[in-house]
């Protein structure tokens, strides 16, 4: 099932008229994870609870994670992280927003992350996905950027991504 009509409306909105600021984004996909991480299935869409403080490579945007809860007793692993720009940065700040990316999965890493953790790097409507492998390697794209957030094709890769988080 696709994406909800009143999400699917507002994306398209956006998409058709971009925001002067990333928060109306990062609403939107607080929506989105919610919906495919709900925390009726043991998950929980957060703030990042460790912000690398490099600011070489920021650009303004957010940062969320997802966290799967397990008990008992009550623990928390970092799932997903998703750094989050507005539309203006399409397509100059790719390079700095993977940069940013790679920094903030590293930080997963010394909390809760365990040996794999997946990211979400948006710019306006534009999405891509990837992993990161606790190996000090570079993180690795899984998909090619999708140039909306609202369609099938998008959902599609987005349920697959569900699948591998998961699968962890």
């Amino acid at each position: 099932m696709p994406l909800d009509p009143t999400t699917r409306a507002v994306l398209e909105y956006y998409t058709a008229h971009p925001p002067r600021m990333e928060d109306v984004w990062c609403g939107l996909w607080n929506a989105i994870l919610t919906g495919l991480f709900p925390p009726t299935q043991g998950y929980l869409v957060t703030p990042q609870q460790r912000l690398h403080g490099d600011v070489q490579y920021r650009i303004p945007g957010f940062i969320i994670e997802v966290i799967e809860l397990s008990t008992p007793p009550l623990t928390f692993r970092t799932v997903l992280i998703v750094e989050i720009k507005n539309t203006q940065h399409w397509p100059s700040g790719i390079e700095a927003l993977k940069l940013h990316l790679a920094k903030q999965t590293d930080a997963a890493f010394s909390g809760t992350a365990k040996d794999k953790v997946y990211w979400i790097g948006t710019i306006g409507p534009h999405w891509q996905y990837g992993q990161k492998i606790d190996d000090g390697g570079p993180i690795q794209e899984l998909i090619q950027w999708h140039d909306t957030t609202h369609d099938l094709a998008s959902f599609n890769d987005l349920q697959a991504l569900v699948q591998l988080v998961v699968a962890l």
